[in-house]
């Protein structure tokens, strides 16, 4: 494999890997074309380096080398879980290179650096993880423009395969998984692309084949569900109480809920306002960040009954910290660990969970009240741009996912002809 370097008008330095010494460093050989005239064709500058190459990496084929040892070969399959296809990163012959190209390992500590600050804890923390599980160990010693489609739909065909989980939760990796995982190396490349290593995006998705992703219908609870989970929520601790009403009752997201504070609550005007998120990442204390979008930056409209609960609840906190003084933690969270620090985002999950089992109501997560505000909404009769705008999403295109939510609300349309036509 050849690297090339244009060294100047007319001149270009040429370097070989003949191998590797017995610590396995690579073994380089270099030397200098000069083309037999001057600002030749690309087809033809080509033709006449891939021939200098050729003879240049068979000179050394021929010479006995018995003290270096080869590059290892590379298996064509993957026999276990715990292996990458290391089939994938085979080179391609011919590669011509003008500039000092860094292989896929070397760039991701530059794309680190770049992309790290521009994504969120959450994203970055996963994008971290798929590249130093997958990519890099597939990719890592391949130069950065050698990476071809072909091999991309290598590691799509590997995700879509039994052998491509290995958590041992499942049979295969879902469909929007595997875009999942597609996305980070997508990233890497169109990086890349930017800064010139690449001439085309080898992860284009025009020129793979993906998985088709189905969109499964939001789950949701029933009017009638809702009905007893407000009724279970009598019987439950005051703390319990507030955090599902407010999940119901406005939409908010897990982060956005616990990361309220009583600023952001306003009893007269009977509204809730949304400024920030709570995230916690692996052996890592929760943090404040801003929330997921602009759009999510918003004041919903609350019931009598959610401020009636949260004034409750509130006097019941305010008791508390009188109690224990100094040993609360004045955040001035709404929702809390038991000295007043914030809550972790997984108690909700876990509480809502319990709170599930004990009232034996069909099992969703905790999502499905942010599922289930919208779709009560929309199914008695509020517009979806009102409903889109209480989520805090960036476009009502996304609200969409609710409109099996429509047709009760379509079928009283329907019905108002009916009694329209009788009078």
């Amino acid at each position: 494999m050849a690297y090339i370097k244009e060294r100047g008008e007319n001149t270009y330095l040429v370097r070989i890997t003949i191998g590797t010494d017995g610590h396995g460093k690579p073994i380089q050989k270099s030397r200098t074309f000069h083309p037999s005239k001057a600002k030749l064709p690309k087809t033809k500058l080509r033709k006449e380096l891939n021939a200098f190459v050729e003879a240049f990496e068979s000179e050394y084929r021929n010479t006995d080398n018995s003290h270096y040892k080869s590059p290892s070969p590379q298996p064509d399959s993957v026999s276990a879980p715990e292996v990458l296809p290391p089939a994938l990163i085979q080179p391609m012959p011919g590669i011509i290179q003008n500039n000092d190209i860094p292989t896929f390992g070397e760039f991701c500590v530059e794309y680190k650096r770049v992309k790290q600050k521009m994504l969120s804890p959450t994203s970055w923390e996963l994008y971290e993880k798929i590249l130093s599980k997958y990519y890099i160990p597939m990719f890592g010693n391949l130069p950065i423009n050698e990476i071809r489609p072909i091999h991309v739909q290598r590691v799509i065909d590997f995700f879509s395969s039994p052998i491509g989980r290995t958590d041992g939760k499942g049979h295969l990796l879902a469909p929007p998984t595997i875009r999942r995982y597609l996305t980070v190396l997508q990233s890497v490349m169109t990086l890349a692309y930017k800064q010139e290593y690449i001439e085309t995006n080898p992860a284009d998705t025009r020129r793979l084949e993906i998985p088709k992703i189905v969109t499964p219908e939001v789950e949701a609870f029933s009017d009638e569900e809702i009905k007893s989970i407000l009724s279970a929520l009598d019987e439950e601790p005051l703390n319990v109480r507030a955090l599902i009403a407010t999940a119901l009752f406005t939409g908010a997201r897990r982060g956005e809920i616990v990361g309220l504070k009583w600023d952001d609550v306003d009893f007269k005007e009977k509204q809730i306002f949304i400024r920030r998120t709570i995230i916690k990442l692996k052996d890592m204390p929760a943090i404040e960040k801003l929330p997921k979008t602009v759009s999510s930056i918003r004041e919903i409209a609350i019931p009598e009954l959610l401020c009636s609960i949260l004034s409750e609840y509130k006097k019941m906190q305010d008791d508390k910290i009188a109690l224990l003084g100094e040993k609360w933690f004045c955040g001035n969270y709404v929702f809390t660990e038991f000295d007043g620090h914030v809550m972790n985002p997984q108690t909700p999950t876990k509480q809502f969970d319990h709170f599930l089992k004990r009232h034996g109501i069909r099992h969703l997560k905790f999502h499905g009240l942010r599922h289930s505000s919208a779709t009560l909404l929309l199914s008695h009769g509020t517009d979806i741009k009102t409903v889109s705008k209480r989520l805090g999403h960036t476009s009502i295109d996304t609200t969409n996912i609710y409109v099996h939510a429509l047709k009760k609300t379509d079928k009283a349309a329907a019905d108002c002809f009916d009694r329209f036509a009788k009078t």
